[in-house]
């Protein structure tokens, strides 16, 4: 086992933004201390299909805290129906190590917040030193947000700082981060509602950009009517109709600062940040700059590479192609391939649940074995791509190692992104990817990459389904004629040319009419079932059983002198039959009619007459039956 420490990071939809950043710090600190760190995420923050939010979440299960020596919990990005709370139980419940969570207080955790008092008291400073606002109103939101509440008061501290009186009425916490609330602001100041400021100040970019659409709408403009800063320095502030003056926040200084403050709970000790990152004031005419160079803002960059990333993704015709994959095999083939498309990673691993797709041999459809919550106890590792070379792979390790490379000797630390794989609430498994030394985190490309290989793989399992449907019989699992057909070739010629005698059975049901009619179909079906596995416990594995009526089945195998005889295969169905009418509490008994016959044969076409003969003695039996039980 490895001595290098292992940071665990709890984290949701990676490749926005904020996550992007504040990832940056915790890696680089991470790095600069020499810590591993496995980095554990959904793809969405938030959904309203309910099963697919369960199969993101499922990803959580997967943590096997004993393994860390510190967990990192990026809880503002938790959204998902308390998921943050449930996450801080889990910790509660079951971690050993210190625990930190970030930009969102925790119940029984410490935590630490992005020092947003300082950069909103910039972005403050900007309006009244650069353009002499002093009427500035403050659109803010949730005053129990912590995010709230340091910018704020940072506004405040701006405003004493020169001297310019606090009006209460002048800050409203109506907003909602998002761009309602920024609308609904721009209506009461068209409305007169609320007295035009020079300037205001939106403690989120989104409220920035929905205020100044809307009122445009009603003929106000900005910033000739009234300036506009927003806050978080996202890329559609570079891009939208009057561009946002905003302020990139210090979210790297907080990963690093994160790293540093939980380092010391684990180890007594506060190491120094590797270095300082500020957040910094980008500029556009929103706030009345001019002669602004809009090429020079970050988001500009980011907006112009997801673009092109974009447009090769749509290009390669990923889906189309994984579609047509043959099989299993051919799919992973297609998976290697179109790793092109993720940039800079170093290293990938596709593991699968051990029985993702068992329930292909599980032929209700309404009733799928696939595992939803937690995962099997060892994973199936089907592509390992290290050093940007896929190398396809098929064995098993167990999951509490989460991933064997983690615990491999390396000169430098690694961190590794654990992502699920799911078909809405059914767990398939995760991917694993890392970008070697490099500080990098995955893109919305690689999350579009995941979903189809999400797609393809249920598309796979699916498809062998319904395949094996087709010559199995639904109900109960057995062959249906079709399958009697394609495996009795097989069966005949073992008979023939190992000189095997050849067994043929034949059941028909007493009263299944009878259960129908006084209990029900569903009752039917259960007794069918029951009859299905009467026969199959008999079974030794060199025979197919097929469902070949309502209520019929036929065995046909091959056995040597010394294994069971017809007699006492019929033995063997009764004794299964008379303990579960002994034990199963139902207002019926299951009773059927059997036949059996064995022989060698040195013609294939004899099977008909041993078929025949078996029918005979089970109808023979059947008579019995009826003046036996007068039906």
């Amino acid at each position: 086992m490895k001595k290098r420490k292992l940071i665990g990071v709890i984290i949701s939809e990676v490749e926005e933004l904020y996550q992007h950043k504040l990832l940056r710090g915790i890696i680089s600190q991470c790095y600069a201390l020499d810590y591993d760190i496995a980095i554990f995420s959904t793809f969405i923050k938030d959904s309203d299909f309910t099963e697919y939010k369960t199969g993101e979440k499922n990803i959580f299960n997967l943590i096997n805290l004993d393994h860390f020596d510190g967990i990192l919990v990026a809880s503002l990005t938790l959204v998902i129906d308390n998921l943050a709370e449930e996450i801080e139980q889990m910790l509660l419940e079951k971690c050993k190590c210190p625990v930190l969570f970030i930009d969102k207080p925790a119940k029984c955790f410490p935590s630490i917040n992005t020092n947003d008092w300082e950069a909103a008291e910039k972005i403050v400073d900007h309006l009244i030193e650069e353009h002499g606002y002093r009427d500035i109103y403050c659109l803010a939101a949730d005053p129990n947000a912590v995010a709230t509440i340091l910018r704020v008061e940072g506004y405040k501290a701006s405003l004493r700082k020169h001297k310019i009186p606090i009006d209460e009425s002048r800050i409203s916490y109506e907003g909602d981060f998002g761009h309602a609330g920024g609308e609904r602001l721009a209506r009461k100041l068209a409305g007169g509602e609320i007295r035009k400021p020079d300037a205001v100040m939106c403690i989120s970019d989104r409220m920035a950009i929905g205020l100044a659409n809307e009122l445009l709408n009603h003929g106000i403009h900005v910033p000739e009517d009234i300036a506009i800063t927003g806050y978080d320095g996202i890329d559609e502030t570079a891009i939208c109709y009057t561009s946002i003056t905003t302020f990139s926040a210090p979210i790297v200084q907080t990963g690093i600062d994160a790293v540093c403050e939980l380092s010391e709970m684990m180890t007594g000790a506060k190491p120094e940040p590797y270095k300082m990152v500020p957040g910094n004031l980008e500029i556009g005419h929103s706030c009345g700059c001019s002669g602004i160079n809009y090429m020079k803002r970050s988001g500009i960059f980011r907006l112009k590479d997801k673009l092109d990333d974009y447009k090769i993704f749509l290009d390669s015709y990923m889906t189309e192609s994984l579609t047509a994959a043959r099989n299993l095999e051919d799919c992973i083939n297609k998976f290697c391939y179109y790793l092109y498309l993720i940039k800079n990673y170093s290293d990938y691993y596709l593991c699968l649940c051990d029985n993702w797709d068992e329930s292909a041999d599980h032929y209700d459809v309404e009733d799928p074995l696939h595992t939803k919550i937690g995962y099997t106890e060892e994973m199936k590792l089907v592509l390992a791509c290290e050093d940007a070379k896929p190398v396809k792979s098929n064995y098993n390790f167990k999951t509490k190692d989460m991933i064997p490379d983690l615990w491999n000797d390396r000169e430098k630390p690694k961190a590794y992104y654990f992502t699920p794989l799911h078909f809405n609430g059914y767990c398939i498994g995760y991917s694993v990817i890392t970008y070697g030394d490099k500080v990098e985190a995955y893109d919305i490309t690689y999350r579009n990459w995941s979903r189809n290989i999400m797609n393809a793989l249920e598309y796979y399992r699916m498809h062998k389904k319904l395949y094996l449907a087709s010559f199995r019989d639904v109900l109960t699992g057995v062959y249906n004629r079709n399958g009697l057909n394609q495996n009795l070739p097989n069966i005949l010629d073992e008979a023939m040319r190992e000189k095997k005698i050849l067994f043929v059975f034949l059941a028909d049901m007493d009263n299944l009419k009878e259960i129908n009619d006084n209990f029900g179909h569903m009752e039917g079906d259960n007794a069918i079932t029951v009859v299905s596995k009467a026969i199959q416990s008999c079974l030794i594995g060199n025979e197919i059983c097929a469902r070949i009526g309502g209520d019929e089945f036929l065995v046909i195998g091959t056995y040597d002198e010394t294994t069971v005889s017809p007699e006492e295969f019929i033995r063997k169905v009764n004794k299964y039959l008379r303990k579960y009418n002994k034990n199963s509490m139902k207002p019926y008994e299951v009773k059927i009619s059997m036949g059996a016959f064995s022989d060698y044969i040195t013609d294939k076409a004899k099977v008909n007459e041993m078929v025949d003969h078996a029918d005979h003695i089970m109808y023979r039996n059947k008579a019995r039956n009826k003046q036996k039980y007068n039906l």
